[in-house]
């Protein structure tokens, strides 16, 4: 049976510190970390069992414990003192209010974007989107989301602030189950269609279409937060059952 990598109570081992997989950097643990929590292989709510995640991962505790006070830096996972680390809980309110922020964290990419990218910047942003569109027939609803988010990062970074692009990104990593959850269960025609035609507003300067494009988006998928959950929720206990 394959050991948890949560919850259970570890007993440290003087070889703990023995783990090392050659040319492994704290940006790569990192980097594998945050995938396992916000696919939900760690589930909501877990304790982070750092004894086994280090084996898992063939790391010592040291860039461990790194990786895992970065992630708790970006709100991804929560420390407490004399528990450890663990995963945040699945809560309606809390996904609800990081839908609302990241409205208006897009919002504000978008104003700043109209005023700030270039007409270059946005016809090879629009032509890059065309080029997803191709090839969205075949992508899997994984890649659909990683291309959405890349979008949308995209246009945060034609905004000239990378504060916005960092703070886009911490957002999107903490709803990223529930907007896979919310794009499995959608086509995702309306989805480029949508990004496509906030790039043509961009290209005209249409601030008020933009912003109009951007707060129905956004609106629309705050309006099935509960639905978001409660599919997200069978999904990851689903192999429980």
């Amino acid at each position: 049976m394959k050991q948890s990598l949560v919850s259970i109570e570890a007993i440290p081992s003087k070889s703990s510190n023995q783990f090392r997989r050659s040319g492994t950097t704290v940006d790569d643990v990192h980097k594998r970390l945050k995938e396992m929590v916000i696919t939900y292989e760690i589930k909501p709510g877990d304790r982070i069992n750092e004894v086994v995640v280090a084996d898992e991962l063939k790391v010592s505790r040291t860039p461990l414990r790194e990786a895992l006070h970065r992630l708790v830096a970006e709100n991804i996972l929560i420390f407490v003192p004399n528990k450890g680390f663990y995963t945040r809980q699945l809560k309606r309110q809390e996904i609800f209010d990081l839908y609302e922020l990241r409205g208006a964290i897009e919002l504000a990419a978008v104003d700043l974007a109209l005023r700030r990218a270039t007409q270059d910047d946005l016809v090879s942003a629009r032509n890059t989107w065309l080029a997803v569109m191709q090839q969205a027939s075949i992508f899997s609803t994984y890649q659909l989301l990683e291309a959405d988010e890349q979008f949308h990062l995209s246009i945060a970074r034609l905004s000239g602030n990378q504060e916005i692009v960092n703070m886009l990104q911490t957002v999107n990593a903490r709803i990223h189950y529930c907007r896979w959850s919310d794009l499995e269960g959608r086509k995702s025609s309306s989805m480029e269609q949508e990004h496509l035609a906030l790039l043509d507003a961009l290209l005209r300067r249409d601030g008020p279409l933009c912003r109009d494009i951007i707060s129905r988006h956004v609106e629309r998928r705050m309006e099935e937060i509960t639905q978001f959950i409660q599919d997200s929720v069978v999904r990851i206990y689903a192999d429980n059952i």
